[in-house]
């Protein structure tokens, strides 16, 4: 007989872990299935916003590396300004310690965690949901919540998750001299003027300079060139690299499947991402509650979990509809005029003020696109356009 849940977590990462959690200081009995040994290592810019923060019950000061305050802009290197938050607006961490300090607190609350459970066959019935993992394993729970990345395995076998749209994400982390990570402290770096949109990014840690770039998925094979690129310019192209990976961020925009009977999809897997920053560890945190509060629901009533795709659809999705406005606005401007776009950033403060009140959990996307409707307006009229006619 497999073991028997409440249930089933796949995937320990901020959306998986902090599901578990809240389930199990709920009083559920919850299983979380992660295909690798903790701590393991998590491609990832590493930047969590303070909004981000604020959603979680206990600090993570333990893991923080630094605090930025300052965003340091450039178009290929030119056109090159600061903007001074005035606060710390994210901290920066390893996602390895960051996510190994999430799945401890929901050890900590009750949650089971098998490790090198990669999940290699789902079986659902009218009564419940059975996995097999790695070895021949099997456990069996009421539902499941697949948090297990932008791949998602889990979810092609549940059916969901389909149509999403995605790009691409190379990261090196590397270890600079000891005096260059400390001149970029508190400091946030973007490299703008890919096309037809991306960017490049430096994120100062405590000992390595975590370094990537994001680009459309047609442009994946671009973008080991172009971080080489941005290493030249950054000066640190002679600079031992520890590791090196790519990874894929989705995007659901629209009713993208995400829930069924007895099965959820969470974080990455839900392609709960924004499409300006392309940051999703808020989104997986926020997301891991909602599935939470779902889940708890469903036990206690036998109601299906498709109410957890109706409480995405009201709670984040309009935030992560205006971030794609935004984002459309605002890498179609720097597309046709990159020089005076980036002039006109510079003079004008408002973008990156809002940008850093987002950030810090002060307003939304919605809110600042409504402030200042003309340019998001015409950006989201082109969108309707662009989506009617694909």
């Amino acid at each position: 007989m497999p073991a028997q849940f409440d249930a089933i977590v796949v995937g320990a990462g901020p959306a998986g872990s902090t599901a578990a959690r809240e389930l199990a200081a709920a009083g559920a009995r919850v299983l979380v299935l992660d295909k690798a040994e903790f701590p393991r290592y998590k491609a990832c810019g590493g930047g969590i916003p303070r909004r981000t923060a604020r959603l979680l019950p206990f600090p993570i000061d333990p893991v923080v590396e630094d605090e930025v305050a300052l965003l340091d802009i450039s178009l290929h290197g030119r056109c090159r300004f600061v903007r001074d938050s005035g606060e710390p607006f994210a901290a920066m961490v390893m996602r390895e310690r960051f996510d190994t300090l999430l799945l401890d607190y929901a050890r900590r609350a009750g949650a089971e965690f098998r490790p090198g459970a990669a999940v290699r066959a789902l079986e659902l019935d009218l009564a419940g949901v059975t996995v097999r993992t790695e070895g021949g394993r099997t456990a069996r729970s009421a539902l499941l919540i697949a948090a297990d990345g932008a791949h998602s395995p889990v979810g092609r076998m549940a059916g969901l998750g389909t149509g999403l749209a995605e790009c691409a994400a190379y990261e090196v982390e590397v270890r600079a001299p000891a005096a260059r990570v400390r001149a970029n402290r508190s400091t946030a770096f973007i490299d703008l003027g890919y096309r037809p949109w991306g960017y490049a990014w430096l994120f100062p840690k405590a000992e390595l300079l975590s370094i990537g770039i994001v680009l459309p998925p047609g442009q994946a094979g671009e973008m080991k060139s172009h971080v080489a690129a941005y290493l030249r310019r950054l000066g640190l192209d002679g600079a031992p690299v520890d590791i090196a990976r790519g990874h894929k961020i989705r995007f659901r925009r629209g009713r993208e499947p995400i829930a069924s009977e007895r099965v959820l999809l969470a974080g990455d897997a839900a392609g709960l991402a924004d499409e300006f920053t392309q940051e999703g560890i808020y989104y997986a945190i926020e997301s891991g509650r909602i599935a939470a509060r779902a889940a708890l629901r469903s036990l206690s009533s036998g109601a299906p979990l498709q109410g957890y795709q109706d409480d995405i659809d009201r709670e984040i999705m309009p935030e992560l509809r205006a971030a794609r406005v935004i984002a459309h606005m605002f890498y179609g401007m720097l597309g046709r005029y990159p020089g005076p776009w980036m002039r006109a950033t510079r003079a004008i403060p408002y973008l990156w003020d809002a940008f850093f009140a987002v950030q810090r959990g002060e307003s939304t996307y919605a809110r600042e696109a409504a402030r200042v409707p003309l340019l998001p307006g015409i950006a989201a009229r082109r969108l309707a356009r662009q989506d009617s006619a694909g």
